[in-house]
């Protein structure tokens, strides 16, 4: 009878250490699965990213990146002219802009839909030239300011 009972409490401990090693195990596999569904990115995240990017690219006008383009090819006077009625620049337009700009002027750009024109320079445009200009388009200046020449 002590031989049976000795068994049974053998029976016992090795079921009770099965239970506590299988319980220990189950909690590292779920401990593990937590930590790599943090660790790793969703794909559907991933894709929402891309998405946002795209959007944030597209928000960016061409008329803002062309004028972008003449700023970071350091032009020191940068000009954009728009006809004042808002339309787009014909053949016209153009040879009037070429002819009154001073020769010296490197740079241009026809930009936002054929509605600007954007002038990038190394050197100062006569006020004589701008006055003629302004005849016939609007001009904004984005030229850097002279503090910071």
């Amino acid at each position: 009878m002590m031989k049976k009972n000795r068994q049974m409490n053998l029976n016992k401990i090795k079921h009770s250490a099965t239970k506590k090693i299988l319980r220990n195990f189950l909690l590292f596999c779920l401990t593990v699965l937590v930590c790599l569904s943090f660790a790793c990115e969703s794909p559907s995240l991933k894709a929402n990213k891309t998405t946002a990017n795209q959007m944030s690219e597209n928000k960016i006008s061409d008329f803002e990146r062309d004028l972008e383009t003449m700023k970071t090819a350091n032009f020191d006077y940068i000009f954009v002219f728009r006809r004042k009625d808002g339309g787009v620049l014909d053949g016209e337009d153009k040879t009037y802009l070429k002819a009154n700009s001073p020769p010296v002027t490197n740079r241009f750009i026809l930009s936002d839909g054929d509605k600007a024109v954007i002038t990038g320079s190394g050197y100062e445009f006569p006020p004589e030239n701008l006055e003629t200009l302004r005849k016939r388009f609007n001009v904004e200046d984005y030229s850097t300011p002279k503090q910071l020449k």
